[in-house]
């Protein structure tokens, strides 16, 4: 009886009630896996919260590649034992940003990989910058 009293004040003053949270609830991070270009080498870099992609990931979290094999498949893995496999088209690096270039695959879920700004992700130990070169989203 008393709340229904509350709602009936609330509603009569424009007040609303705010309704219970529902538990365990919250907003996933988005996953990404980027493909940069650290100067003298290549880096693929899991980042778990996207958001979180202007430092270095970790040891646990970068493969090194010897390219990104644009028009063919390769994958590497990471030091956490997880192996990133994708594609990408032929004319990948000369697409426009934001243009979807290729797929990819961690064993857990697809990818899809775009053209990214080359924006710096993070200077490595040895004053190298890495930006990123493609970024790829779970799909």
């Amino acid at each position: 009886m008393q709340f229904t009293s509350l709602a009936i004040i609330a509603l009569l003053s424009g007040v609303g009630l705010a309704a219970p949270a529902e538990a365990g609830l919250s907003k996933r991070a988005r996953e990404s896996i980027h493909m940069a270009h650290c100067s003298t080498y290549y880096a693929v870099d899991y980042y778990a919260d996207d958001t979180k992609d202007n430092v270095f990931p970790g040891n646990n979290n970068e493969c090194v590649p010897s390219s990104f094999h644009e028009g063919s498949s390769a994958s590497c893995k990471f030091g956490s034992g997880v192996t990133f496999s994708w594609f990408l088209s032929s004319n990948a690096n000369s697409a426009s940003q934001g243009s979807q270039v290729g797929t990819g695959n961690n064993g857990y879920h697809n990818f899809n990989c775009f053209r990214d700004d080359g924006h710096t992700l993070y200077t490595d130990g040895n004053g190298h910058q890495c930006s990123s070169t493609y970024v790829c989203f779970d799909a």
